[in-house]
């Protein structure tokens, strides 16, 4: 359930719009997930705040405006002596205040119900989760001190001088230039280089997209670029709630691990093309492999929930069949992810320090 609908959810059953069985169930949910519950009670407080204070502060209001416009001095004349007073005349004063007091009433509940609304469609906004993608400027970052070393000692394999725009993460699908990454961190790109954990630099170029899955094929066209054969496969089977994954990618000059492990098997807004997967990422790891224990390629790392810690979304393997699938043949080979898988059994230092030589930054630059 993702946060819009569970707010509006949190909506019908404070409201009593929920059927019986439908209310039976979401209590069922509040009593075995606490942070439901609280955000229930939460939700509950903050209503009964608003129409409290709105409520008092338009009723008071109200009740000024009636005492300022009643008729003191008619009503000094209907409080005489017993003898003088007359059952109509009491009548007719009672009948004007109860008018009045009704629509002073009725129009402090009509105001205050606007005001809560107005206060709650505020509310809903600010706490709606956004998907953000997870590219990262470039523009005022610095090379390292070990990248400007390397540059210094082999300039004939850099990069401009200039970091570039915007940078992301990818990753080789053939051991002869072919790599993978998400579409928005190429997207409009006036040229594009891919660098190494050894600071070297490779020109590359986009040679398919597709928006709809947000993933790009780059194709590096630097004939100084060479590469050992893959050592993972791709796995487009479905992956299971709960199984343990790490990625790799460059929210830094350096390359970044993290682990986590898939949290649902639709990514945002139920989006069944993709995972949600609970690991930690930042600006740079768009474009990043995600990855099982044995070491094959389940996803590749797109986004995240802005509204949350540490709950990103991955496109799935099946995804990144999909996209090879549509290349052509004669420029693509599909051998080198169906190699053997040489990070099997091997312990998670092992398979990173084997990882590193096929993950790359990607660096692009526009006008």
């Amino acid at each position: 359930m993702n946060e819009l609908h569970l707010i509006q959810e949190i909506d019908r059953y404070l409201n009593g719009e929920m059927s019986a069985a439908e209310r039976a169930a979401f209590e069922s949910l509040r009593s075995t997930n606490p942070e439901i519950d609280q955000q229930v009670v939460s939700h509950q407080v903050l209503l009964q705040q608003f129409s409290a204070h709105g409520n008092r502060k338009m009723l008071m209001h109200k009740m000024d405006k009636i005492h300022a416009g009643l008729d003191v001095t008619a009503m000094k004349e209907d409080i005489q002596p017993q003898e003088a007073v007359k059952t109509p005349t009491i009548f007719s004063i009672r009948r004007k205040t109860l008018l009045n007091l009704t629509a002073a009433a009725c129009i402090a509940l009509f105001t205050s119900l606007t005001t809560i609304y107005f206060m709650q469609d505020a509310s809903h906004k600010s706490t709606v989760a956004q998907f953000e993608g997870v590219k990262r400027e470039l523009t005022n970052i610095q090379n390292s001190q070990k990248q400007l070393i390397t540059n210094i000692n082999d300039r004939n394999k850099k990069g401009p001088v200039n970091p570039g725009q915007f940078g992301g993460t990818c990753f080789a699908i053939t051991r002869n230039g072919y790599m993978i990454t998400n579409y928005h961190v190429v997207a409009g790109a006036d040229s594009i280089y891919i660098q190494n954990t050894k600071g070297e630099s490779f020109k590359a170029v986009s040679i398919f997209e597709d928006v709809t899955s947000d993933l790009a094929i780059i194709r590096v066209v630097d004939s100084s670029f060479k590469n050992h054969p893959l050592p993972y496969t791709l796995k487009p089977e479905k992956v299971n709630v709960g199984e343990d994954v790490f990625t790799m990618g460059f929210p830094r000059d350096e390359i970044v691990y993290g682990k986590g492990y898939i949290s649902a098997q639709t990514g945002f807004n139920g989006d069944t093309s993709s995972y949600q997967v609970n690991i930690p990422v930042y600006p740079g790891n768009s474009g990043a492999p995600l990855m099982d224990n044995k070491g094959n390629i389940i996803g590749i790392v797109t986004g995240k929930q802005t509204a949350s810690d540490g709950i990103a979304f991955a496109v799935k393997s099946i995804n990144l069949k999909r996209v090879f699938d549509e290349l052509p043949k004669d420029k693509f080979s599909r051998k080198d992810l169906k190699q053997k898988n040489t990070l099997d059994g091997l312990d998670r230092k092992d398979q990173i320090k084997k990882l590193e030589d096929f993950v790359y930054m990607v660096k692009v630059y526009n006008q």
